[in-house]
This record gives C-alpha cells, sequence and structure tokens, in this order.
C-alpha cells in the first residue's frame, strides 16, 4: 500500500491512516500458463477493496482486463510482449497515487 505523509484530524484520521490499497501484478499469461488464479490469491482479490490495480503487461486477453477491472475504479496497465493486439496498451505509463508518483514497464 502506499502512505504519504499527511497531517490527519481526528475526522479523517480513518479514511487516511493506512492510504490506499494497491495491487501489483503482472505476466498472468491466463489461460495460457495457468487455467485460473491460485485459491489462496484469488480469495483476497475482493472487489472494491483497493482503490488501484498495477499491471506490468502479459495479461494476454482482454477477459484479463475485465478482470481487473472488475476489481479497482483505477486500473493502470502497460503492454506486454504476449498481449492481445486489440487491447490499447501503452508501452509505459506514469501514474498519480496519492503523493507518490508511480512509473510501469513490462521490461522486455
Amino acid at each position: 500500500f502506499l502512505r504519504p505523509h499527511s497531517q490527519n484530524t481526528s475526522k479523517n484520521i480513518m479514511s487516511n491512516s493506512f492510504g490506499e490499497l494497491v495491487l501489483v501484478l503482472g505476466d498472468m499469461h491466463m489461460p495460457q500458463r495457468a487455467a485460473n488464479i491460485p485459491p489462496k490469491f484469488k480469495k483476497m482479490l475482493v472487489p472494491g477493496k483497493m482503490q488501484h490495480v498495477l499491471c506490468t503487461g502479459n495479461l494476454t486477453t482482454k477477459d484479463g482486463m475485465d478482470m481487473l477491472m472488475n476489481l479497482a475504479p483505477n486500473v493502470h496497465c502497460v503492454k506486454g510482449d504476449m498481449d492481445d493486439g486489440g487491447m490499447a496498451l501503452g508501452e509505459s505509463k506514469v501514474v498519480q497515487i496519492g503523493g507518490f508518483k508511480v512509473g510501469i514497464i513490462h521490461g522486455h
């Protein structure tokens, strides 16, 4: 998670004390290399729990992107070397999350 330094008041301490929860992942390769997400990990992927998903590519299909978009309101992905050409993904991306700028790139 990201937790920028901030002044918390008693009114907003609960909403800001933990910052924003961010899921960072890549190289899912589903369904080519794995039929599904392992059950222990899938239990943690609760829609609405995270505020952001950052993906370094290789979702491989639009279904993978759709799954991520159901998890969080802010999904940021870049193109991996195995991604479907039908997905309009850039090679790199910089996003602002709270007080942080985060760069995303696949790396191949």
